[in-house]
């Protein structure tokens, strides 16, 4: 058996191969451009490089990092230009980020606060729901990373799924796992810099376009509260019932693991100091004038100092420092093509057929689309790198405001099929309880309904608050 599990995986591995180098090549004639050698290679080692990440070929980090000796070695781009990822805020707000995280869950703050939550108000599937998503705005707020936040909520979900015996294949083991995914992702969603939205707006903040947390946060809420009532609405007709029949049970589960946690500890208290005080450097960057990136990444820095003593070398283990490189690997991917030009080309191609649709709800709707597509073909910051400048270009070109396109491509981004798209959906089904027959339907369903919410808010809310 372990034998022909070895060969099914090399069949399966020998078929992303080919597969990469064969699309690589057939985007590469398609697109070739004879006087523009290093337009070519490009098209081929970035086409490559995504059908790795795709079939899993080889670890993303070292796909990453081939990628950028690739565009230097190839000559597609000089070193400053593969490497300047590195010079941007992205890669230190996910260190200094992950560096929260790693202390919240040493601490075990993050989950005192996430069980208190779930404890006191999950008393019916709906405020289980709500409990949820409360906690997830809670501590997205003070923790910058999602992967951090949504392993903690999958770890909660899943103790309880096992602390009660389900079934893995029952409807109420994926209801509950798919409560505390919605509640982490969803909410997530609203805050920087936890999602690809800075990304994006890194990208094209030369282009004009202002943003501040509390900006952000104001211009997030409609759709996402949108978003999260119907994600959650779905899930409770898929198995609300199931849920409701256990739900006393889920309550006491996490009540008996918040009560083994204790009173609150001194520690844990100095945590949450240095976390709030890290939010507020960079909430505050119209006060004090430093880039609030920076500030909040000094501010984390603090906590090896001995002004809070938390933190030791032991913590920079837990770093997971080949999502640094994954991340500006695959903002490379959208540097480089920036290089050369292929914003504006394919802006060029995009804005005939934008200019027959008359409104901006119609325009969103459409970017929402194509961030669904690219997130296909492209990991959510490979997709934010390279095609949040072409929309940003398509805007101006229309006349309309860059932030409801964007908007919608990085809502289109964070939607999924399948668990490969989206990292957090990854260590969501990973913890065993979520079947692929429920999870296709259901995030179908999700992506469906939500592209009519954008319709909604682009259409109604947006104009009301001078976002459109």
């Amino acid at each position: 058996m372990a034998h022909a599990n070895v060969i099914s995986r090399m069949g399966t591995k020998g078929f992303g191969w080919c597969f990469s180098f064969l699309l690589a090549a057939l985007v590469t004639w398609a697109f070739h451009d004879p006087a523009n050698a290093a337009l070519n290679y490009y098209w081929f080692g970035t086409i490559t490089a995504i059908g790795m990440f795709a079939f899993d070929l080889l670890p993303n980090f070292v796909v990453a990092v081939l990628l950028l000796m690739y565009y230097i070695i190839m000559g597609v781009c000089a070193p400053e230009v593969a490497f300047v990822g590195w010079t941007t805020p992205i890669p230190w707000l996910s260190m200094c980020g992950m560096l929260i995280g790693v202390l919240m869950d040493k601490t075990r703050l993050s989950r005192r606060i996430a069980l208190f939550v779930v404890s006191r108000v999950g008393t019916t599937p709906i405020r289980l729901y709500s409990a949820f998503l409360g906690a997830g705005f809670l501590l997205n707020a003070i923790i910058p990373d999602i992967i951090t936040v949504d392993i903690l909520f999958m770890t909660i979900a899943g103790g309880m799924c096992e602390a009660l015996r389900l079934d893995p294949n029952s409807r109420a083991s994926t209801t509950l796992i798919l409560a505390a995914f919605f509640g982490a992702t969803i909410s997530a969603a609203c805050f920087l810099p936890n999602n690809t939205g800075i990304i994006g707006l890194l990208m094209v903040k030369d282009m004009g376009v202002p943003f501040t947390w509390g900006g952000f946060l104001v211009e997030q809420l409609p759709y996402q509260l949108c978003h999260a009532l119907l994600a959650f609405a779905i899930l409770h007709v898929f198995g609300g019932k199931a849920l409701g029949e256990i739900i006393s049970r889920c309550r006491a589960s996490a009540e008996a693991d918040l009560l083994e946690l204790g009173k609150i500890r001194r520690v844990e208290k100095k945590t949450l100091i240095l976390a709030l005080c890290a939010l507020v450097a960079f909430v505050s960057e119209p006060l004090h004038g430093i880039p609030g990136y920076f500030a909040f990444c000094g501010t984390v820095l603090l906590g090896f100092t001995p002004i809070f003593g938390l933190m030791d070398v032991d913590d920079l283990k837990e770093i997971q420092f080949p999502i640094l490189f994954f991340i500006a690997g695959c903002m490379a991917i959208g540097i480089v093509a920036g290089s050369l030009g292929i914003p504006a080309w394919l802006s060029a191609k995009i804005v005939p057929y934008l200019q027959q649709i008359e409104s901006l709800a119609g325009i969103c709707f459409f970017s929402y689309w194509v961030g669904i597509i690219a997130n296909l073909v492209l990991t959510p910051v490979a997709a934010a790198t390279a095609l949040s400048v072409p929309l940003a270009e398509i805007a101006t070109n229309l006349g309309i405001g860059i932030k409801p396109v964007l908007y919608s491509f990085l809502y289109g981004v964070d939607q999924f099929f399948l668990p490969y798209e989206l990292a957090p959906a990854l260590i969501m089904f990973a913890t065993g309880y979520v079947r692929v027959r429920y999870l296709l339907p259901l995030m179908t369903l999700r992506m469906i309904l939500a592209g009519f919410a954008l319709l909604f808010v682009s259409s109604v809310v947006w104009p009301l608050i001078g976002l459109a």
